[in-house]
């Protein structure tokens, strides 16, 4: 077998209710090759629920970080042989971030902020009943401050959101968010300055 050409990653990030998974169906319908559209929410259901509903907080916390750290790191193995990913994925925790920045070195990665009003989010959370109200008010993805993409869900149809993304992406410069983001991260920190955990 000859040399693979890695594929690329459409990482959708919003808060919870904010609509990535259905852009990111919508988005499966317009693009032109085949993608997985893999939600780290997909994985996360693989987990046996008993025994993490058994576990303490901190357990818990540690097994959601390893979950997460083993989404970035099946998705980069699904990319580095050919495949097309659509992550629908929020990045709530600076080290999701920085763990993507290193685990997806290398790779064509387009980050889309998705975008919500927070009234409609709080009726889109009423209206599921799966996700604890207040949830997408608690998060914050946009802490970064850089995009290649923005798309706003509140009164744009899904479908619209992904006819803008695949329209946008011939017209993204070589550097991308993810490449900037990467080498801000490597500038020598300010003096006195602490990462946070």
């Amino acid at each position: 077998m000859g040399v693979v050409s890695r594929g690329r990653v459409i990482l959708l990030n919003g808060v919870s209710s904010s609509g990535k998974s259905t852009v990111g169906r919508a988005l499966q319908q317009v693009l032109p090759d085949p993608w997985f559209l893999f939600p780290v929410d997909a994985l996360g259901s693989m987990r046996s629920i008993e025994q993490t509903a058994a576990q303490s907080e901190s357990e818990i916390e540690a097994t959601l970080r390893r979950t997460c750290m083993g989404y970035h790191r099946a998705v980069a193995g699904l990319v580095s042989v050919g495949n097309h990913v659509i992550m629908d994925y929020p990045l709530s925790e600076p080290w999701r971030l920085r763990d993507l920045l290193d685990v997806l070195d290398g790779y064509d990665v387009t980050l889309v902020e998705v975008h919500c009003d927070a009234a409609e989010l709080d009726r889109r959370e009423r209206a599921r009943g799966d996700r604890p109200l207040g949830l997408a008010a608690s998060q914050v993805v946009c802490a970064h401050e850089d995009r290649d993409i923005s798309v706003d869900t509140t009164d744009t149809p899904p479908d619209a959101c992904a006819h803008a993304i695949a329209e946008s992406l011939p017209g993204l410069g070589v550097s991308k968010a993810f490449d900037r983001l990467r080498a801000s991260s490597r500038e020598p920190a300010p003096i006195g300055y602490t990462p946070d955990r």
